[in-house]
Parts: C-alpha cells; sequence; structure tokens
C-alpha cells in the first residue's frame, strides 16, 4: 500500500475512493473521471505528497477536452490564493451568506460593553443575528486553534448586550483542532471550517450555493486577480453577470473573451 503525506505532514496509506469523490465532487465528465483515476495511480511513489497528486490531477484535466474543469477542481487552492490579506475571504464569505438568504455587512465598527471592535461580518436572517469571526490562511496545513476560539467568543461576549446579537460563528477555509470545535460545541458556537462540519462545511456550502472565488481562473494572471480582489469582484459570478467589471484589467477584447468564457463555464452557464 502507497503512503501519501498530507500538507500537515501526516501520513496515511493512499486512498482511491478519496481522488474519485475529489473529481466527482469538482463535476468531472463521467467519461474523464476513470482516466483521471488510472492518471494518478501512475504516477505514485511511496510517501509522495498530496499536493503532487492534486498537480498530476491538475495537469490531466488542463489537457483534457474539457480543460476549464481544472479551475472547479482547483476549489481549495483557489480559496487559499484570495490572500495575502484576509478581506477577499471576508467578502467572498458574505457573499456566500447572502447566497443563502442573509443579509451581511463586512468589517463594522461595533462598540461593546468594554471597547469597540471591527467585526468582520455581521449577519441578520429573520430573527438570527450574528457575529462572524473570519480566519484566513494561505498556507496549506496550518489549522484554526483553541486561540482564534477563545478571541472569537470574547469578543462576541463584549458586543453582545448592546448589539442584540444571538450567534457567534468562526469561519475559516482551512482545518480547525479537536480543541476549537469541542469548546465551540460547548459553548453554543457555530464553527464552520473547510471540511467541518459533515454536513455544512465551508466547501459544502460553496458549492451549495455554486459560487466559486475569480482565484479559480487560469485565464486571469495572478496581478490582474489581485486588482479585482481589491475593487471586491471576488466571484466568478460577478464577471457573468457584469463582464464590464474586466474593462479595469489592461486586457483585449480576446482576453476579456477568454476570461468570460472560463468564468461562464465555472458557474455553469455553458
Amino acid at each position: 500500500m502507497i503512503t501519501v503525506v498530507k500538507a500537515s505532514g501526516e501520513k496515511e496509506p493512499f486512498s482511491e475512493e478519496k481522488v474519485r469523490a475529489s473529481i466527482r465532487r469538482a463535476a468531472v465528465a463521467k467519461e474523464l473521471q476513470e482516466q483521471v483515476v488510472e492518471h494518478v495511480k501512475s504516477k505514485l511513489y511511496e510517501n509522495i505528497k498530496t499536493s503532487e497528486i492534486y498537480r498530476h490531477i491538475i495537469e490531466f484535466l488542463a489537457t483534457s477536452k474539457t480543460p476549464f474543469t481544472r479551475s472547479k477542481y482547483s476549489l481549495k487552492q483557489a480559496i487559499m490564493d484570495l490572500g495575502p490579506t484576509g478581506y477577499p475571504f471576508e467578502d467572498f464569505v458574505a457573499e456566500i451568506l447572502k447566497a443563502m438568504g442573509w443579509v451581511t455587512t463586512v468589517r463594522t465598527i461595533l462598540q461593546g460593553k468594554c471597547v469597540t471592535h471591527e467585526i468582520d461580518i455581521t449577519a441578520i436572517k429573520n430573527s438570527e443575528k450574528a457575529v462572524i469571526e473570519v480566519k484566513f490562511h494561505n498556507l496549506p496545513g496550518t489549522k484554526t486553534g483553541i486561540h482564534e476560539a477563545l478571541y472569537t467568543k470574547a469578543r462576541f461576549n463584549d458586543v453582545v448586550e448592546k448589539n442584540d446579537f444571538n450567534q457567534v460563528w468562526l469561519v475559516t477555509n482551512t482545518k480547525i483542532s479537536l480543541d476549537a470545535i469541542t469548546y465551540g460545541v460547548c459553548m453554543g458556537m457555530k464553527v464552520i471550517s473547510w471540511n467541518y462540519p459533515e454536513d455544512g462545511s465551508l466547501r459544502d456550502l460553496i458549492e451549495q450555493v455554486r459560487l466559486h472565488p475569480i482565484t479559480a481562473l487560469t485565464a486571469l494572471s495572478q496581478s490582474q486577480k489581485q486588482k479585482l480582489l481589491e475593487n471586491h469582484v471576488v466571484r466568478c459570478l460577478d464577471i457573468c453577470q457584469n463582464p464590464t467589471v474586466l474593462d479595469q484589467l489592461e486586457i483585449n477584447d480576446e482576453q476579456k473573451k477568454a476570461v468570460l468564457s472560463e468564468a461562464q463555464f465555472v458557474c455553469n452557464r455553458v
């Protein structure tokens, strides 16, 4: 049995089913799925890194009949590429919540009982009113830990009375430690990480509302993506709904057409 090394340094047996599950989630065409699995198996060696397996899949999809599929498959990396600051990720999480029926505001200054706080996201839906702390990491293997959970609850405790909130959330794009989860559950805090909870993780929510960040697009350079993010264009859907947002980039009509085609594929519009 081949052993693979995860981003955290942990080792585990290679799982063909995990590869199959990941490509199914990315809506890779059925006729391609078996080819992807066989391609990965042909590249395996003892202690191969999961990042290398990911790269082999991306490279294979890029040369397939539907190369834009790699844009959907690269979701986790695309979220990490929303950096280097955490602001675009905050904007993206707010957009996910809006798609779920919440009214959201980002980076709000609230007066607490003791001091003022800048709250990453406030969200309201019917009688639910949430304070949401968003923790962004752009290094694979990084975990959000107990300190972030304690900090989030402490801020909530300070602002809750003066602002009539009834929920506190901690949302992160990577994994979260067991202590942080245990504390969150104990304190009635909603905790959402890349793969937690089992039904309702960040990945689940993104797939549920069918939103992908612009960082998934291969037709844009890093600097072009950064310029759009700085202007709060964070979703591929923003480009699909309003292609004129691309006018702020120094690209010709042919390049704009290529970006729009890829965005439309990711948005399931072609």
